[in-house]
């Protein structure tokens, strides 16, 4: 008979030669009862002197809200200890997680927001976990993006020269990424001035530049945009 935190008693029965294994089994489910009874305790005001809880973020709202998947909670054969745990769960097609009640769930890696390990958050973007560099309201990442390039025939028809086929390459791209709503845009002047809706004044005041002033003002202007908007990061005990 084996007491769980959750108050309820479980009574099992061990074959002689599968007792290790049920043991070592049932110990990560207890844990991970356990780590699920977390309650919130506070916020705090996020500045770099911050360390989010390492684990998977299956969603943005697990990112959001300082809430990931935790080692206690997933079955791998992969050492705990290891500084580079998570670096090497997502290199694996799928991850196994206990939910808050024991059961078990095989999650798809292509399908999560991210991971945070040793207190640094990385998100997935175009199949590549990218490290989040600045975390606030507005987030700042450097991803990659495909590029498609056309080919073109070298004959020459009515309508000139038509592409006949394409090749691909994969290019670094810098992106916003939104905390509240976990979307996530190419780092540009137009899509800026699509986040600092929700700041009228700001807005206004960098639309009013020229072009060419806004896209060299980006930086400049997400920086004042998270100076304005702290985050309040959610603390549990």
């Amino acid at each position: 008979m084996v007491y769980c935190e959750k108050r309820f008693y479980l009574w099992i029965k061990f074959p002689v030669m599968k007792t290790n294994y049920l043991l070592t089994s049932l110990l990560v489910v207890i844990i991970g009862l356990q780590s699920s009874a977390q309650t919130f305790s506070h916020k705090e005001v996020y500045d770099t002197d911050f360390t989010f809880t390492d684990g998977i973020y299956l969603t943005k709202d697990d990112f959001r809200l300082n809430k990931p998947i935790e080692k206690s909670r997933i079955n791998s054969n992969l050492d705990p200890d290891d500084l580079t745990y998570f670096e090497h769960l997502v290199e694996q097609k799928t991850i196994s997680i206990f939910d808050n009640v024991g059961s078990e769930t095989i999650v798809d890696v292509s399908k999560i927001f991210g991971f945070c390990s040793s207190g640094t958050v990385y998100v997935l973007h175009n199949s590549t976990f990218s490290r989040v560099g600045i975390i606030g309201s507005i987030c700042h990442f450097l991803g990659s993006k495909t590029v498609f390039n056309p080919i073109y025939s070298p004959y020459w028809g009515m309508y000139g020269r038509m592409p006949y086929t394409q090749s691909t390459t994969t290019e670094p791209q810098e992106y916003f990424l939104v905390f509240e709503t976990g979307e996530i845009m190419e780092y540009t002047s137009d899509n800026l001035l699509i986040i600092l809706k929700s700041d009228p004044a700001l807005h206004d005041e960098f639309a009013e530049l020229s072009r060419k002033k806004r896209n060299s003002k980006i930086f400049y202007y997400m920086r004042q945009y998270n100076d304005k908007h702290p985050l309040y990061i959610p603390v549990y005990e």
